[in-house]
């Protein structure tokens, strides 16, 4: 974990607009804090986003190998409702992985010895991130919950997010 997370500080470091540039920000507070930590979730944002305050600021965390339907998507609300219900105002526990293009610190999050990303897809509120993960047990939790017809997987034909992003991005009609 360590190795990724310092990696993608040294990415980040890499891309910096002067030379010997220090490193701020989420990569420098995760280099700071190491690879782990223990915080209290302050908002949920939607189906696979949280808040929470890390030394004194509020950062927005991405859950690691999972992708929710967005809130104005069908679902989203209820995946966003699933992840507060998990964890907010909770202590969790997080491991940074890495940073994603939009700044945030993508996490395993897990809540009183729960693996939050797991519980979003065995609930059928998330789909397996197949780009980011291939984990066979989060695969074969994906594929109980679509068989047993559970959340977003009671819709007949359920539009992932990152095609319902890419719609949106193109102009195309949205369901």
């Amino acid at each position: 974990m360590a190795a990724v997370l310092a990696c993608a500080a040294l990415q980040v470091a890499a891309q910096a607009q002067e030379p010997g540039e220090i490193l701020t920000g989420v990569e420098a507070r995760a280099a700071r804090l190491g690879h782990a930590a223990d915080v209290v979730i302050t908002a949920v944002s939607d189906g696979d986003t949280a808040t929470a305050v890390i030394e004194g600021r509020p950062l927005r965390l991405r859950l690691a190998r999972i992708d929710a339907p967005e809130h104005r998507q069908a679902w989203g609300q209820r995946a966003e409702q699933s992840l507060r219900q998990l964890v907010w105002k909770k202590q969790v526990h997080i491991e940074w992985r890495e940073v994603d293009r939009n700044g945030r610190p993508i996490v395993t999050m897990t809540v009183d010895g729960l693996d939050v990303s797991e519980e979003q897809v065995r609930r059928g509120m998330a789909w397996v991130y197949r780009a980011y993960s291939k984990d066979p047990q989060l695969l074969r939790l994906e594929a109980d919950a679509r068989e047993a017809r559970l959340g977003l997987w009671a819709d007949a034909a359920p539009l992932p997010p990152w095609e319902w992003r890419r719609m949106k991005r193109d102009g195309e009609a949205l369901q």
